[in-house]
């Protein structure tokens, strides 16, 4: 399926509202269906004063769920043109000992509140979490649900305004350090719990002057580092008033997520080393997700250069400080392991303990260098037609700046001059527009030497007259 085809499943319903008090509902049921009635078009209060209601509500209904994932699904590196296996680069990158399968914490999007049917998604988004489109002075309402088994979830807007009540975000909101105040509802869900968020598309949103769009993002914000690397991230993408629709209908538009995934810091890190570590006495890869030819290399590359050296050395640091493959946890102060409700900030700190306690399980485990959540090209290619004109959306997490590059096709940032290369921060967001004049399959890729060693490429078709895509416009 195209992009453009995709595309439309993403535009919700719309619905009006003039209403200007604010309504949140949280529910631990289980029933989403319990936090439905907050979809209700109304305001949060107070509204900043650059937010213009255009009266347009876009609604989604996205849930926080482990899925199965694989970082490498064709089991090649196809870059070099090899299984995975008898691939020297993943070798040195740590990727064929325990297989390419991993539990991850995704955001799924969902048509509707009986969150029964996902919403169509192109495969090459891979880990993302669902595009929330919105135009300049909408109001974004999410019915949210955390359905992962022990771990608390969120919602933080990076870009978008809101109020407290819908931040996502959990710290205390107090001025004295001890001060006992209640966080949001919205802030860290438990297991089985849903919220609806409100978001406003102010003009601090809007795009630059010229542009039709800007992209935004949004995470997990219990604890950062472990629900992001966990794989807690989506793409958001803001129009000017008017023009979503076509901008969706003349442009090819693909989100791009540079990210390092530090399995050892994710939530889910000890459910990995359970299910991809047989024994205590050694490490032994998943024989369910690697190629046949995994052990092609000997783990020893004390000799090899690739990746800087980066297996070797992590290998070592990994057996230094897990001898016998047992996992180690975040150590905690004896106050906090008791789990007394009566120390400190309860509400605020249980639920980062937790998911802070859920990382560390695997100390050896991989660092993931991916686009979309893929390696070695093993996202279905981006596609668009000779002379189309594109929009890369490009964000990064983590813990590691990268650089963009694409073959083939130069790009032009807020309407400059053409460039070959630009720098994504952790937590920046780029867009990017490219027209595609060069026809072929290319790659794109991150430009830092051992991030593209590590895995981070993949390809585009710039297909020739003969398109077999659905033509723009």
């Amino acid at each position: 399926m195209s992009l453009r085809s995709c595309a439309s499943f993403f535009v919700l319903a719309l619905s009006l509202s003039s209403s200007a008090t604010a309504a949140a509902v949280s529910s631990s049921s289980g029933a989403p269906q319990a936090c439905a009635t907050a979809l209700d078009g109304v305001l949060p209060s107070p509204t900043p004063s650059n937010f213009k209601f255009s009266g347009n509500v876009r609604r989604y209904y996205v849930a926080a769920e482990e899925v199965s994932w694989n970082y490498a699904p064709s089991g090649w590196d196809n870059w070099l043109g090899v299984p995975l296996g008898a691939s020297p680069r993943a070798q040195s990158a740590g990727y064929n000992q325990y297989g390419y399968t991993w539990q991850k914490a995704l955001y799924r999007g969902y048509t509707d509140a009986t969150f029964s049917t996902l919403l169509p998604q192109p495969a090459w988004q891979g880990t993302q979490g669902p595009t929330l489109r919105s135009e300049v002075g909408d109001l974004i309402e999410i019915l949210f649900v955390n359905r992962l088994p022990n771990q608390y979830a969120s919602m933080h807007s990076m870009g978008l305004a809101y109020t407290k009540d819908h931040e996502g975000s959990l710290y205390p909101n107090n001025t004295t350090p001890g001060q006992a105040v209640a966080p949001a509802l919205g802030d860290a869900l438990a297991p089985g719990q849903c919220y609806v968020y409100k978001w406003m598309v102010s003009d601090g949103a809007a795009p630059p002057a010229g542009q039709p769009s800007q992209l935004w993002g949004y995470h997990s914000y219990v604890s950062l580092y472990e629900d992001t690397n966990a794989g807690l991230v989506g793409p958001q993408i803001v129009y000017q008033r008017g023009q979503m629709n076509s901008t969706m209908a003349n442009y090819r538009e693909f989100p791009l997520l540079y990210m390092n995934y530090d399995e050892s810091a994710s939530i889910l890190s000890t459910i990995n080393m359970q299910r991809l570590v047989k024994s205590s006495s050694g490490f032994t890869t998943s024989a369910s997700s690697a190629p046949s030819s995994t052990n092609a290399f000997s783990d020893a590359r004390s000799t090899d250069n690739y990746g800087n050296g980066h297996y070797t050395a992590r290998n070592s640091v990994r057996q230094a400080n897990n001898a016998f493959g047992a996992a180690t946890a975040i150590a905690t102060p004896a106050a906090l392991a008791s789990g007394a409700p009566g120390y400190g900030n309860y509400s605020f700190w249980h639920p980062q303990l937790t998911n802070l306690n859920a990382a560390g399980g695997f100390p050896f485990a991989p660092n993931w260098n991916t686009m979309n959540g893929y390696v070695y090209a093993n996202s279905p290619p981006f596609e668009m037609c000779l002379d189309d004109k594109v929009i890369w959306y490009v964000y990064a997490y983590g813990i590691a700046s990268h650089v963009f590059h694409m073959h083939g096709n130069g790009f032009t940032y807020n309407g400059g001059m053409n460039q070959a290369s630009i720098g994504i921060n952790d937590g920046e967001m780029k867009t990017l527009h490219m027209s595609a004049v060069g026809a072929g399959k290319w790659q794109v890729i991150c430009h830092v030497s051992n991030h593209l060693s590590s895995g981070m490429e993949e390809f585009y078709v710039v297909y020739p007259n003969s398109c077999p895509l659905p033509a723009l416009g």
